[in-house]
């Protein structure tokens, strides 16, 4: 029986051993375009205009740019009312880890969410663009 407990023991060992070593390595987050994990914004501007709707945009230093127009349309509600309805234009794009540019252009409204999405240097949002691409 002693020997059992032993042989089961070492069994153990070895095979939580060989978990260990089989496991993944732990992954460093991306550095993007930027090549450091220090990421600055390198532009930012925001403007709540409240029931008139809002803007902003963004540039990092990673690569990352952001856009986004929201305004206020008057729609019909399922009842046949006159109702405000939130409407959004938006383009983001960032570097990936592979070092592609991803782009989404969308529009968002009373039906729904509506991206076109892409990758590339072209289609998206450019650096210095101040308002979205209008393609969603």
């Amino acid at each position: 029986m002693k020997q059992f407990v032993v042989f089961a023991s070492v069994c153990c060992v070895l095979l939580a051993g060989r978990v260990v070593l089989s496991a993944p390595a732990p992954q460093q987050a991306s550095a993007g375009a930027g090549g450091s994990n220090n990421v600055e914004t390198l532009k930012y501007y925001s403007e709540n205009n409240g029931p008139d709707g809002y803007r902003f945009n963004y540039e990092l230093s990673d690569g990352q740019i952001r856009s986004e127009v929201g305004t206020y349309r008057d729609v019909k509600d399922a009842e046949g009312k006159d109702v405000k309805a939130l409407f959004v234009q938006g383009s983001y794009s960032f570097v990936g880890p592979d070092g592609q540019t991803y782009w989404v252009n969308y529009t968002a409204d009373e039906n729904g969410y509506h991206p076109k999405v892409g990758t590339g240097p072209t289609g998206g949002i450019q650096p210095g663009q101040e308002t979205p691409v209008t393609s969603a």
